[in-house]
């Protein structure tokens, strides 16, 4: 019986004896055989690489400037390209109406306590007055020791014992002596030479005078003689002028002491006053300064603001749309002045007659306004000037265009309307 099994024969590959092989490296593979069921597989050795030389470098660095660059002329174009396309800007002035109306509107209030300050001050008196040298007054006391009546007519001349003389100011009818009662009768005198040398002191003069056994002697002083002098004088002015000041600065505490006294939301009518003033001297006075004190007395009362504002916007919108219609509208706020207040009634309620105040201006809506640049495109200054004066409700304008151009631009985007609003009386 054959055996009928494969001879497997192992064959190596020798290199031929002159050629010699080099060593293999780790990475190269060796060549195996596998046998399987009689077949020789031969696994060929990788070939092998070999470097190459590293690729140049592409310059990616240029892409910094470049970006750069293109973002400036991008901003360049951008920036003048609105420059070289002509604009135009229309400043139009609409028409304003201030509308004023005095009527009365009634509005929640309480009462506000009533308050007093008092406060003095000293102002300087400015009036200088020249005052004369004036006279010494007084009197003289003439005795009769005779026993029948004797008469001194007036101007009698009487020296002083200080060489004062003193002249009588009325004749002196002295009743007869009954001895040793003297009759006596006092006149008034006065210094002849004006000035404080008249001031003489009592009994400087006493001695015989004018007729026989007949005396004559001041039993009272001389006084109110003065030398000439300019002197300091109080005008009505300087009282006026100490009243005022005093007022002002109570009138601001007071202002303030009331508006201390409000609750939130409300406000103060006008305070009704009373004024007293007096001084330590009157008009003409010789005095240096003047004392004076002012004392007020305030009372107000208080109400609810927002019922005012609304109830006064209501009435002068009403007025203003009866006048001009409703293609206008209030600007701004409506300013109320409080003329009167009459006192509260029983409901907590106060009537106030005010004079309220306000702007209305025509009012140019989106679709007016996109009208309007539609029918100024691409006309002339002149004719576009007249177009938008044709317009209802405008009361001037002002047309520029770049580039001096006298001729507006024929894309609407390109024309810009600018609206200024300012107030105006009726």
């Amino acid at each position: 019986m054959h055996d009928t099994r494969a001879a497997v024969t192992v064959m190596k590959h020798e290199p031929p004896p002159e050629a010699q092989e080099p060593i293999p490296t780790p990475q190269e593979a060796v060549a195996v055989l596998d046998v399987i069921e009689g077949e020789v597989i031969v696994i060929d050795q990788p070939e092998e690489t070999t470097d190459h030389a590293p690729l140049k470098q592409r310059p990616y660095w240029l892409l910094i400037p470049l970006t750069i660059v293109l973002c400036l002329v991008v901003g360049a174009a951008s920036f003048l390209f609105p420059l070289l396309m002509p604009t135009a800007t229309i400043t139009m002035l609409p028409v304003a109406r201030t509308i004023t109306l005095t009527t009365a509107i009634r509005v929640h209030a309480r009462q506000i306590s009533p308050l007093t300050l008092m406060q003095s001050t000293d102002v300087p008196a400015t009036s200088i007055q020249h005052q004369a040298a004036r006279r010494a007054r007084g009197s003289i006391t003439w005795y009769n020791g005779q026993f029948h009546r004797l008469t001194i007519p007036a101007g009698t001349i009487v020296p002083g014992t200080n060489g004062v003389r003193v002249i009588t100011d009325q004749a002196a009818t002295i009743p007869p002596g009954n001895p040793p009662i003297y009759g006596h009768v006092t006149v008034p005198a006065h210094a002849i030479v004006p000035g404080t040398t008249g001031n003489i002191q009592a009994f400087a003069i006493n001695r015989a005078c004018c007729l026989p056994s007949v005396f004559a002697k001041n039993t009272q002083a001389f006084t109110g003689g003065t030398d000439a002098r300019d002197i300091a004088v109080v005008t009505r002015t300087d009282i006026a002028s100490a009243v005022s000041i005093v007022q002002t600065t109570l009138n601001r505490s007071l202002q303030a002491a009331l508006q201390a006294q409000l609750n939130p939301g409300e406000a103060l009518v006008p305070p009704q006053c009373t004024v007293t003033a007096s001084s330590n001297h009157q008009a003409g006075d010789a005095a240096l300064q003047v004392h004076v004190t002012v004392a007020i007395t305030c009372t107000s009362i208080a109400y609810i603001d927002a019922d005012a504002t609304t109830n006064a916007t209501q009435a002068l919108t009403s007025q203003a749309r009866h006048m001009l219609g409703s293609d206008y509208a209030l600007l701004g706020t409506i300013h109320i002045t409080i003329v009167h207040a009459t006192t509260i009634d029983h409901q907590g309620s106060v009537t106030l007659v005010v004079q309220l105040t306000g702007t209305w201006v025509y009012q140019l809506s989106p679709g007016i306004r996109q009208r309007l640049i539609s029918r100024i495109a691409g006309k002339t200054q002149q004719q576009a000037r007249a177009l938008v004066l044709s317009q209802p409700g405008i009361a001037g304008v002002q047309i520029n265009v770049s580039g001096g151009n006298r001729t507006l631009p024929q894309d609407k985007g390109s024309i810009h309307l600018v609206i200024v609003y300012r107030s105006a009386a009726v």
